[in-house]
């Protein structure tokens, strides 16, 4: 991920180690979206594709990276941008990333409220979360540190307004067979 400061929305340098070797190895992949140093906004990865989320002007968009651009675009924005006010989050919110297993559920972190507030972009439904709170989306249960989360929210948020916060989730892969057992 390279961020160009004041001068370009950022790009996404791809390098794929399994290419040919007559193939391209490297693209240079411009981020969508015009510059803004108010944008706030995230890169992360969902369901094995790359998901781009950002927030600027009160409006939530979504984009996922397409396989290819043969249509001139990289990007697809994945549902119509969501006015941050229509769902009761019009102030301050950063995201912070996606659901590994389900695009349609964002996690955005309120300066409001201190905490992480939860989103389905489908249904338009956003919740706040608190520390004390365990969750359950269905894939998993979860939890928040959130006096961590807080310090590191703000360090960044005082840091750089324009900056692209990077979420790298491990989620190991779920196995198409039984697991394999040694004979008895």
């Amino acid at each position: 991920m390279v961020d160009d400061g004041d001068t370009a929305p950022g790009v996404l340098v791809a390098y794929d180690f399994f290419a040919e070797e007559d193939d391209d190895l490297c693209r240079i992949i411009p981020l969508p979206g015009l510059y803004n140093e108010y944008v706030r906004r995230c890169l992360t990865s969902s369901c094995g594709d790359v998901i781009y989320v950002e927030i600027l002007d009160r409006r939530l968009k979504v984009w996922k990276l397409k396989s290819d651009n043969s249509d001139g675009e990289w990007w697809r924005l994945t549902r119509e941008e969501i006015d941050m006010a229509s769902v009761g989050f019009d102030v301050d919110c950063f995201p912070l990333g996606v659901n590994p297993f389900d695009t349609d559920l964002v996690y955005l972190w309120s300066r409001l409220h201190s905490c992480v507030v939860s989103g389905n972009v489908r249904t338009r439904e956003f919740t706040l979360r608190q520390e004390t709170e365990t969750w359950s989306d269905g894939e998993g249960k979860w939890r928040v540190n959130t006096s961590d989360s807080k310090k590191y929210m703000e360090e960044t948020y005082e840091l750089n307004t324009a900056l692209v916060i990077t979420l790298s989730q491990f989620v190991p892969p779920q196995w198409m067979d039984p697991v394999p057992r040694p004979p008895y």
